[in-house]
């Protein structure tokens, strides 16, 4: 349903170090949720008991305390890419996205247009190789296109455009600027969540002076050799299982993204 999380990130700060590390966990993650009495993908958890225990089911996982959870729909993802004026993506190839919004293009221009696939015409989304300057929207479909890839490509593109919010909202000096998060933080009103108080939100303001934003660490858990899962079904459901049937490769990988 509409509470089933489709993007789930784990994001570390070394206090020490300045270091910062994005960690994708797949929605199709099929996991023992704590509490529940049945097997559930972890993108589940959010629907089952809200942020605070989507944010023990991470924790449980990784098996690392999590301070804090921050939820965000569609609708602020796009508010702030607007609050910043657009983000700003680099490609080292083209993308294309020819099934998934095949009747939801909405104009052509740079990165809509019509092709006739299969003996119907289709919209296709695309992006060219190189810098692409994206608007909100067009962010948000880049972000969710994944039938042309896979969804752990999806992943990686998330958390390029993530660290594309980071470059802007660096660039505009908003990240060091109390007033200016608690301004963006009004806008985003009812489709932002956290467990964060004021007091938590000023300490995380004033530890960003001291981030490395040049080298963030960035991991996708997916089925390659070194993302540590296997695909398989359980019944008719398409599901992701850790390699070796538990989750120790995946919390040695959690506990040691900085010295990787």
């Amino acid at each position: 349903g509409d509470l089933l999380t489709d993007t789930i990130i784990l994001i570390s700060l070394n206090k020490n170090t300045g270091q910062v590390a994005l960690i994708s966990l797949p929605r199709d993650l099929y996991i023992e949720i704590p509490g529940f009495d049945k097997k559930e993908k972890i993108n589940f958890a959010y629907s089952y008991g809200g942020l605070d225990f989507a944010r023990k089911t991470v924790s449980y996982i990784a098996d690392i305390y999590i301070d804090y959870a921050v939820s965000a729909n569609f609708i602020a993802f796009e508010e702030v890419i607007d609050a910043l004026g657009g983000v700003a993506v680099y490609l080292d190839q083209p993308f294309e996205e020819d099934f998934q919004w095949a009747k939801e293009g909405w104009q052509e221009n740079q990165y809509w247009f019509k092709k006739k696939i299969n003996n119907e015409e289709r919209w296709v989304f695309h992006l060219p190789a190189g810098q692409n300057f994206l608007d909100s929207k067009t962010a948000l479909y880049y972000s969710r296109s994944r039938f042309s890839t896979s969804d752990f490509d999806r992943m990686r593109r998330q958390q390029q455009v993530l660290l594309a919010i980071k470059d802007k909202a660096l660039s505009l000096g908003v990240l060091t600027n109390p007033v200016k998060i608690y301004n963006l933080l009004d806008v985003l009103g009812k489709n932002i969540r956290t467990d964060m108080s004021l007091a938590d939100i000023k300490e995380l303001i004033s530890l960003a002076s001291g981030v490395n934003t040049r080298d963030i660490k960035r991991k996708v858990f997916d089925t390659t050799p070194e993302g540590l899962l296997y695909q398989t079904f359980i019944g008719e459901q398409y599901a992701l299982l850790p390699v070796g049937d538990n989750y120790d490769k995946i919390q040695e990988a959690v506990k040691k993204i900085f010295s990787n």
